[in-house]
């Protein structure tokens, strides 16, 4: 604020100004010396020299005969009001011989005073403040992130600030992250702070404001960026190997499914998917031929082994990416003897409905894979176990039933029983259970103990209880991921320890 000259503060209002108090705004002078010069008197005449002598103010600012209330926390309209100069059409210094030298402090008090009049308060109030305000960030490319500013929101009150929370309203372009300022009391004198990045998602200048909410009030920080269109190439993200289970000579696996993403900044067009090997590892399947920035396509890869023993090519994908010609390497092992080719049980998780899903037919497992509607929020958990192809498998094995529910509305479930073992009574004894596959695989069973076949490993079955609303079941073969279900209050199902079925090594 300027220092303004000696003056006399009678005024008179010719206008009146059109500036507006913010209901929350608190102002953190002097309340008493505002009050003190406001109403200040010349000592040889006893005549008021100050504001309650002007025609528009009276001592009590509420009571003012023209209502003028502008200058209400407002220091710089009152020095722009006492200004005194012809030009100034707002208000005129009236009396000059009676002259109040003011400093830029009692501007501020008089400021103080007119806002909390009649009276003082007793107690202090808080006053937010943030550093740096606003924040400007340089030119961004285009779904990349900038470095992060800190933003020290600092009170300069007298009173604690209560349940102060800053937040974005977008966090998309400007997210916020180490965010102190969370529901928090910041005593006077005391502070939090946040960080806040720029994300631009397209060419262009972007703006908003950081919300500092506080009780009784707000305050907001500017941010603003521009995001320039950057040419990057795009590049395929495309996984280093990919491994069959072993497979009976002559036989084909169940098709595996490879997720390719464009991780670069321009679409990738695909001239070409082929495999070094087609006779042992044929590409059976490929939705790759443009890969959108940030979006993903699918190749399908069988297995059918000439001979025993370790088999190994390599999956080729030209395009104009960034690296092409890539490969992903495959490998896988022949075998021979009859009964011994099994498939994949492959493990999805849907945290939407928080369920697990199993299977081993190809066609689920690139729809679920591709994410493909409805399929979209399943993901593969990384865990499988093996399984006998239904063909050929031992006589001592026996199929696995899978069943469908959709009266748990707005969620549904599978449910996994082997013949012999729960398949027969859930068709009999639960007929809002569908039987969608009597023969989905074909897997050994445990003794009552819980032992498995040798050749075989455990297949932990584990149930949730109905929790969610729903019932759901999860089968592994990992102890520790048994473990975690349990202490997620699963309960362990089955022979032994809860062993559902015998899978083949």
């Amino acid at each position: 604020m300027k220092r303004l000259r000696p003056f006399s503060l009678a005024l008179v209002a010719s206008a009146t100004l059109a500036w507006t108090l913010p209901a929350f705004a608190v102002y953190p002078g002097s309340c008493a010396n505002g009050k003190a010069v406001y109403n200040k008197t010349n000592p040889a005449t006893g005549a008021n020299v100050s504001c309650a002598n002007s025609l528009c103010h009276k001592s009590d600012p509420t009571q003012n005969s023209k209502k003028i209330q502008n200058g209400a926390g407002n220091p710089g309209a009152i020095s722009y009001a006492l200004d005194g100069t012809a030009a100034n059409a707002e208000m005129t210094a009236l009396d000059l011989r009676n002259s109040l030298p003011l400093s830029d402090q009692d501007i501020d008090d008089i400021a103080t005073w007119i806002f909390y009049a009649p009276s003082c308060p007793s107690g202090g109030a808080p006053n937010l403040q943030a550093a740096p305000a606003p924040v400007t960030f340089p030119s961004t490319a285009i779904n990349a992130t900038s470095a992060t500013t800190t933003i020290t929101i600092t009170n300069a009150g007298s009173a604690s600030a209560l349940a102060v929370t800053a937040s974005t309203p977008d966090a998309t372009h400007f997210p916020l992250s180490a965010n102190t300022c969370s529901n928090v009391t910041v005593a006077a004198g005391g502070s939090c702070s946040f960080k806040v990045a720029f994300h631009p998602t397209a060419a262009g200048g972007l703006s908003n404001n950081i919300t500092v909410n506080r009780t009784g009030g707000a305050l907001t920080v500017g941010v603003s960026g521009t995001g320039s269109a950057v040419a990057t190439p795009g590049q395929l993200l495309l996984p280093s190997a990919l491994s069959f289970a072993s497979q009976l000579v002559g036989t084909t696996s169940a098709s595996s499914t490879v997720t390719i993403s464009n991780i670069g900044g321009a679409a990738v067009n695909v001239a070409s998917v082929s495999s070094s090997n087609p006779s042992e590892f044929t590409v059976a399947s490929s939705t790759c031929t443009t890969v959108s920035v940030g979006a993903s396509c699918a190749v399908g890869v069988t297995f059918k082994p000439g001979a025993t023993g370790t088999r190994s090519g390599s999956i080729s994908v030209v395009s104009n990416g960034t690296g092409s010609p890539q490969a992903i390497g495959v490998s896988g092992t022949g075998t021979s003897g009859p009964s011994t080719a099994t498939v994949p049980v492959v493990e999805y998780y849907n945290a939407a409905l928080d369920h697990f899903f199993i299977t081993t037919v190809a066609t689920e497992v690139s729809l679920l894979d591709t994410k493909s509607a409805p399929f979209q929020d399943w993901a593969r958990t990384g865990y499988s176990f093996n399984s006998y192809a239904n063909a050929t498998a031992p006589a001592s094995s026996v199929a696995i039933c899978r069943f469908y529910n959709d009266s748990f509305a707005p969620k549904s479930s599978h449910f996994y029983a082997p013949h012999g073992l729960g398949c027969e009574a859930t068709i009999s004894g639960f007929p809002d259970w569908r039987l969608e596959d009597d023969k989905l695989f074909n897997e050994m069973l445990p003794d009552g103990s819980g032992n498995c076949p040798a050749g075989t490993i455990p297949v932990y079955r584990l149930y949730n209880q109905g929790m969610g609303g729903a019932p759901n079941h999860r089968f592994v073969t990992s102890l520790a991921e048994r473990q975690k279900m349990i202490n997620k209050g699963y309960v362990a199902e089955g022979a032994g320890i809860g062993v559902g079925m015998c899978a083949p090594q």
